[in-house]
């Protein structure tokens, strides 16, 4: 339904792997990293024109690759990993290059000529400390001033996780190479630029991944950590320890649980996704909404937490983690810090060094020595604001779009799913207490379910999202869903959507209507429509049914809003105001979620049943079915001519003439008929010959005009 409601525009790609999309606005492009593959199409449009630079590994080491063991489909072939916007004419994109890493500055005219373009070899460079050998392995980067900054698998083995920086006139620079205190197994997820003070010397660079965690109790190396680390941007390494390695690199772990009535915390350990929303008045402050999921089979579940960056800060101000020997347990360091403090950087708001090569050997030492932080950062409320746990599928990407509704902004989150859907939903920020989670839309974007796995949005209001099937390119609301009413409009409460006096309609943030609804949590969202005037009227779509006894039938009701509470009806008899709550009785019975299932009707099925809503107060019927079972053994006439009856009496002659029907008149006659029929020779046989008087070639069945189906409702 998504796709003929003009609301999904699908490219399919037979590359099979999708690993990020990239959209350029001034341009009105979008690149997409695959395998062997850069393609370019339209930002407006994704199914106009793409455009595809061919960028195979040499054949050379495919087959190098194949001899080591790895698969021709799987891992010997260049899957792009690395796709960076390095200036308004070039990007710098990386890939695997079947277990031989190669990067490339890519000028987007490329895409502008008419035949198929390729890369060779010879138009390429080295991406070791880039781009991981194994496409298997998470990688996150960002080009920050020139500079590439790269969380990768660094060996043939991807034994050797490391945080690189490269690019730019400085140095390589690394993490501490086969040291597990520092990064151990690491599954890299963003990489993002911080300010922290006024002062550019200040500002860091972030990395969240997950690793195996040295600290965990009884279980070191074993358990899965999520972590947030930082770096000074303008570290350079130190002087005699620490050559070329990150001098002020220090991690924290990043906690996303539930808090049990025992007091014990159930952990949502494996970090998917990290979305960093700005904040217009707080730059310095921004949002940080991560997305987790469960590293245990026992428990199957997906969790997004939102944090604060100055608790993040905070927890680089703390103790460090300290660890005496091998057979000591994980402690707070409490000796002596030096000073300047470990994971300062160098500039004039805390003191006078100058670079990190003039830091004491105490200050370089320690930084090698006591990378982990003892706080770890607890998000907003203490808990998650969304958890799914005991569904079908996990969560795999994350996006969050602020959005300006009527009365105030909102957060809008846009989540990907292993399934092929995205969730949509708006986070509803209180004062005091537990942020509020409203899913709005759960959308199946994917038909063969394949996983999300990576999303875009641009400032068209368009959702950009990624699988192995290919892209999907999604409008963010679809305002004239949520009914014809101004109490659906409202109850729906997506912020995209605004009750306009007429119909539910997009929101323009400029015009500022007054008589516009509001999407508030603590108010009634029905308030809006009281004070226009608009009522709280809502018809009721009115459905006849019939079913033959035996046979069974569903009575569906979907309502616009996803919070609002279902229960049946069925009116005591025909004309009777009183109403009996329809319940799960027998097999023959089942009230689902969705509707009444019947599995086998009988006549006391018959009768008229009312769907009725309830959400914030608010009481309406949604859908009334009058449902008719009949009985074909013991009617009266040929069980069509009563559905017919029903459905249009006046043109029931007529009908049973086009189709062919005619009325036996005797027993004899109706012999004779069949002796024709088998024959051929009567007038069924001639109509089948000749095409018959039935109304158009073809004549009998072949004749009957299908009846129109009703558009599928969208996921």
């Amino acid at each position: 339904g998504l796709v003929q409601n003009g609301r999904l525009l699908y490219l399919p790609l037979a590359a099979g792997d999708m690993h990020s999309l990239l959209p350029d606005e001034d341009g009105r492009r979008l690149y997409v990293a695959m395998k062997d593959n850069l393609l370019s199409t339209s930002l407006d449009d994704i199914t106009q024109n793409p455009s595809k630079l061919y960028w195979p590994a040499s054949p050379e080491r495919v087959q190098e690759c194949l001899m080591a063991g790895k698969d021709r489909e799987l891992e010997c072939a260049n899957f792009l990993r690395v796709l960076q916007p390095y200036n308004q004419t070039h990007l710098y994109v990386c890939g695997t290059g079947a277990f031989n890493p190669r990067c490339a500055f890519i000028p987007t005219t490329v895409f502008l000529k008419s035949e198929r373009q390729t890369l060779s070899f010879g138009q390429t460079e080295c991406g070791k400390g880039k781009c991981p050998y194994d496409p298997h392995q998470r990688t996150a980067s960002a080009i920050i001033d020139g500079e590439l900054y790269a969380g990768i698998s660094s060996d043939f083995m991807s034994r050797d996780s490391a945080f690189f920086r490269s690019l730019g006139s400085r140095h390589v620079i690394r993490t501490e190479q086969y040291d597990s205190s520092w990064l151990q197994n690491a599954q890299f997820v963003k990489v993002a630029w911080m300010a922290e003070t006024d002062n550019p010397e200040d500002d860091k660079v972030y990395v969240f991944f997950t690793e195996r965690a040295q600290e965990a109790e009884g279980a070191a190396g074993k358990v899965l950590y999520s972590r947030v680390a930082r770096v000074c941007k303008n570290d350079i390494g130190g002087q005699r320890s620490l050559v070329n390695k990150w001098s002020t690199f220090q991690k924290a772990r990043i906690v996303c649980s539930i808090p049990g009535s025992d007091g014990i915390q159930t952990h949502f350990d494996q970090l998917q996704d990290i979305f960093i929303l700005h904040d217009g008045k707080d730059k310095k402050n921004p949002l940080i909404y991560g997305l987790f999921t469960t590293s245990s089979d026992i428990l199957n579940g997906s969790a997004v937490c939102v944090y604060r960056m100055q608790d993040v800060v905070r927890a680089y101000k703390g103790n460090f983690y300290h660890k005496e020997g091998p057979q000591y347990k994980w402690a707070e360091y409490t000796g002596k810090i030096p000073y300047p403090r470990p994971g300062t950087c160098p500039s004039s708001t805390y003191g006078s060094y100058s670079s990190t090569r003039e830091y004491p050997d105490d200050v370089i030492f320690f930084s090698r020595t006591h990378p982990l932080l003892q706080e770890a950062v607890l998000p907003l409320g203490g808990r998650p604001l969304l958890v799914r746990v005991g569904v079908h599928y996990k969560f795999s990407r994350l996006l969050v779009e602020r959005v300006e509704a009527v009365d105030g902004q909102y957060d809008v989150l846009f989540i990907g799913t292993d399934s092929g859907q995205v969730l949509k939903s708006i986070h509803l920020p209180k004062e005091h207490g537990v942020p509020q989670e409203v899913t709005l839309e759960q959308l199946q974007v994917f038909q063969h379910k394949s996983p999300v796995t990576t999303m875009t949005l641009s400032k068209k209001k368009w959702l950009f999202v990624g699988s192995a099937e290919g892209v999907a390119q999604l409008a963010l609301f679809q305002c004239e869903l949520y009914g014809q009413a101004c109490a659906e409009c409202c109850l729906a409460r997506d912020p995209y959507c605004t009750w306009d006096g007429h119909a539910c309609s997009p929101f323009m943030p400029i015009a500022r209507r007054r008589n516009a609804r509001q999407v508030g949590d603590e108010e009634d969202p029905l308030t809006q429509c009281v004070i226009q005037g608009a009522g709280l009227q809502v018809e009721a779509e009115q459905r006849m049914m019939m079913v033959a006894e035996g046979n069974s039938t569903y009575l569906e009701c979907l309502p616009k809003s996803r919070h609002a509470a279902v229960t049946w009806y069925k009116q005591a008899g025909e004309n009777s105001p009183e109403l009996n709550q329809v319940h799960t009785d027998t097999q023959l019975l089942v009230v689902t979620e969705r509707g009444v299932l019947i599995s086998r009707a009988e006549t006391g099925h018959s009768g008229v049943y009312h769907c009725q809503l309830e959400e914030h107060g608010f009481h309406w019927t949604a859908v009334t079915v009058h449902l008719s079972v009949w009985s074909p053994s013991h009617a009266s006439q040929p069980w069509y001519q009563d559905v017919m009856a029903l459905i249009h009496p006046s043109s029931l002659e007529q009908h049973c003439q086009r189709l062919g029907f005619r009325r036996r008149r005797n027993r004899g006659q109706d012999q004779t008929k069949d002796s024709d029929h088998k024959t051929g020779d009567g007038p069924r046989g001639e109509r089948h010959k000749h095409g018959g008087r039935g109304g158009g070639g073809g004549g009998g069945r072949k004749s009957r005009s299908k009846p129109k189906q009703r558009s599928p409702r969208s996921s």
